[in-house]
C-alpha cells in the first residue's frame, strides 16, 4: 500500500510538471513577438507597422521562410505558419450571388476595376467590380472611407489567431453595396451569415 501510494504521488508530480510546462509553453508562445513578413508597396507597410505600434503588438520583421505570418498587402492575403490562408475580400460566389439579389437579372462579377480612383484605391481596387449587367459595383465590408483601418485591424485580428470574419478562407462581413457612376450610392446592405438583403435604393440601372 506505502509503495502504491507513492506510485500515485510520483505520477501526480509528473502530470503537474507536465502541465506546468504547457501553461508556461503556452504564455510564452502568446506573449512572445510576433514573427512577420509583409509585402505590398512601401506607404502602406509603414502605415500598417505604425498601426501595430500603436495597439501594442510585439512583432519581429523576418525573411519570408522564417516567418509566423506572411503578410501581403499588395493582394490583401494572410498566410500562417498552420497553412491556414485568409482572403481579405469576397469570393466571387459570394459576390454573384448578392449581385442577382441585388439586381434580379443575370448580372454576375466581371472584372476587377482597377481604374477606380480612390486615395485609398490601393485596397478600394479589391471590392470594385464591373458587372455583365453593365453596373459597376463597389462591396465593402464597412461603410466608405473605413477601409483601410478595416483592412489593418482584420490582419491583426488574424495574428491574433481571431478568425470570426472569415469562412473557407474569405470574408463573410456584412456587406455595403454601393452603385458607382458619376458619384457613388448606397443601395444596399447584405448579411451573408443570415442571408439577408436590406435595399436602401432601388437601382437597376
Amino acid at each position: 500500500m506505502i509503495n502504491g501510494g507513492e506510485n500515485i504521488r510520483r505520477n501526480w508530480n509528473v502530470i503537474f510538471i507536465v502541465l506546468l510546462i504547457a501553461v508556461f509553453a503556452f504564455f510564452f508562445n502568446f506573449n512572445s513577438a510576433k514573427k512577420i513578413y509583409i509585402k505590398g508597396d512601401k506607404y502602406y507597410v509603414s502605415k500598417f507597422l505604425d498601426f501595430l505600434n500603436k495597439n501594442g503588438l510585439k512583432y519581429t520583421l523576418v525573411d519570408e521562410e522564417n516567418a509566423g505570418f506572411i503578410i501581403d498587402l499588395d493582394n490583401l492575403e494572410v498566410v500562417n505558419n498552420d497553412g491556414l490562408e485568409f482572403n481579405i475580400r469576397y469570393s466571387d460566389e459570394l459576390i454573384n450571388k448578392v449581385l442577382k439579389k441585388l439586381f434580379e437579372d443575370d448580372c454576375k462579377y466581371l472584372i476587377l476595376n482597377n481604374n477606380f480612383y480612390h486615395e485609398n484605391a490601393y485596397f478600394y481596387k479589391h471590392f470594385t467590380f464591373e458587372t455583365t449587367c453593365g453596373i459597376t459595383v463597389m462591396v465593402l465590408p464597412v461603410e466608405y472611407g473605413s477601409l483601410e483601418m478595416f483592412v489593418f485591424r482584420t490582419i491583426l485580428n488574424i495574428i491574433n489567431r481571431n478568425y470570426v470574419s472569415f469562412e473557407n478562407g474569405y470574408l463573410v462581413t456584412s456587406m455595403n453595396l454601393y452603385k458607382v457612376s458619376r458619384e457613388r450610392k448606397l443601395i444596399g446592405i447584405y448579411d451573408p451569415i443570415l442571408d439577408t438583403m436590406e435595399i436602401i435604393a432601388d437601382e437597376k440601372n
